[in-house]
């Protein structure tokens, strides 16, 4: 569209009241590339072309979408939902010049040959499976996703950009007679086929050992312990139990355990709990948010005491904050709401070798997986898919059936110790506003207790 059709859309659309109104129009695409079995499994790819409209009145939003951009359609659609409204605005929008602000990418993923794309998969399959003869599977697989977007709203905002992420996921699984094992690794990232500068290779070979490592694994009976935590993955635990209680969508209804914790201590001074989607090429980042405004670091926690929110366009005037960069959504389909890019914890001094010795008998989390958290009353369960043993100040054996259990107060209250080795990781975050991509990350810290069950 033009901008004096977006101009036309943006007035009709406030034209019964409506404090606000902006147009998202969006084109896309997502190929994966399969190699199981030794073999090019598939190609996949879909694409999603498509424009949203949303109106803010007070603290109540309308919003419709659809991938029928003709100008009749949009006008219908805007029509149906300013009904909603019963006053009337005869402001006419003016939007500013087209801003374009695009991500640099080195390496462009149509850039990039498909045989190559291939070929690379296809040896890293060899050097993964040469590992051992106890290897039964491996799967591998790219993922590219590249997309081009406009926004517009009645603030005269007129952006244009676009989004370029891929990502690098091993599964590796082994059996000896009738035990069996698994072990997963990715790299993911906002570039393009860069990434394959970094070592993957080394990456996918000790996923490999770890499959077979944890054949050995034994079940384990649990008990409130200490627990060490490793970097990068294992931040799921604040990303889940702490990251989503301080989003504006859980805090403003005062559905979030955080709602009325702003200035108060609410974890140790060991804690420093950041968002920031401002990190160059990270899978969570974007040069602006899904409403225009420029990503930033936001502190959410510092040494203990809450700071601030994740707060996007809708909850500014019922929480009294600023937006802050961090209005996100999956696709033109879902109205943006307040969402986490790259939430870690800050990193600390502590060493992880005090860690492991200072406890007598705990759980070492190598490898953490998916859980579930009540952020109204902050109670979690996690599964850790990777874990070891500690015992007399010592990592020993693998163990498995491992869950951690406990309270997001509870846990932000144990951290311990904080060590140096600050590590990120790209993964998937589900909420109000659809599927994204989300960073997380933490250096290896160490929980004074938690609840860790058990099969024994």
């Amino acid at each position: 569209m033009e901008k004096k059709e977006y101009e036309e859309l943006l007035s009709l659309a406030i034209s019964t009241g409506a404090d606000f109104a902006e147009i998202y129009t969006e084109d896309g695409k997502t190929t994966s590339y399969r190699v199981l079995d030794s073999k090019l499994d598939g190609i996949g790819s879909s694409t999603t072309r498509g424009i949203g409209i949303r109106i803010i009145k007070d603290h109540d939003y309308y919003y419709t979408s659809t991938n029928d951009l003709s100008i009749d359609n949009i006008k219908n659609l805007i029509k149906n939902l300013i009904r909603n409204l019963n006053g009337s605005s005869n402001k006419k929008i003016k939007l500013n010049d087209l801003e374009k602000v695009y991500p640099k990418i080195k390496i462009p993923h149509d850039e990039y040959p498909v045989e190559k794309k291939k070929e690379y998969l296809l040896n890293m399959d060899k050097k993964v499976r040469s590992v051992s003869k106890l290897i039964s599977q491996v799967s591998l697989t790219f993922l590219e996703d590249d997309k081009d977007y406009v926004i517009a709203n009645s603030d005269g905002k007129y952006i244009k950009s676009k989004s370029c992420v891929t990502r690098y996921m091993c599964n590796v699984y082994a059996e000896d007679k009738d035990k069996k094992a698994d072990e997963f690794t990715d790299h993911a990232a906002g570039k393009g086929y860069e990434i394959l500068e970094e070592d993957l290779e080394t990456q996918s070979i000790k996923t490999a050992n770890t499959a077979i490592e944890k054949l050995a694994a034994e079940d384990f009976r649990g008990g409130e312990l200490p627990v060490v935590i490793a970097p990068g993955f294992g931040a799921v635990i604040f990303h889940e139990a702490c990251g989503h209680g301080l989003e504006a969508t859980r805090v403003a209804p005062k559905k979030s355990v955080f709602s009325n914790d702003l200035g108060k201590v609410v974890a140790t001074p060991k804690v420093t709990l950041i968002d920031d989607g401002t990190i160059p090429n990270a899978w969570g980042s974007n040069l602006i948010d899904d409403e225009g405004n420029p990503t930033q670091k936001n502190i959410l926690i510092e040494k203990g005491i809450l700071k601030n929110f994740l707060v996007d366009k809708l909850h500014t005037k019922e929480m009294n904050l600023p937006a802050n960069g961090c209005g996100r959504r999956q696709s033109y389909q879902y109205a943006p709401t307040s969402r986490m890019s790259n939430t870690y914890l800050e990193s600390g001094n502590d060493k992880v070798e005090d860690m492991i010795k200072s406890i007598k008998l705990g759980v070492y989390c190598q490898r953490m997986s998916g859980g579930s958290v009540n952020s109204a009353t902050g109670d979690f369960n996690f599964a850790v898919d990777t874990a070891r043993l500690i015992e007399n100040g010592k990592l020993t054996k693998m163990i498995k059936g491992i869950t951690l259990i406990g309270n997001s107060k509870d846990i932000l209250k144990n951290v311990e110790m904080v060590s140096s080795d600050l590590s990120l990781a790209g993964g998937y975050c589900g909420s109000k506003s659809g599927m994204i991509y989300v960073t997380i990350g933490q250096p290896t810290i160490k929980v004074s207790k938690i609840l860790v069950g058990g099969k024994e």
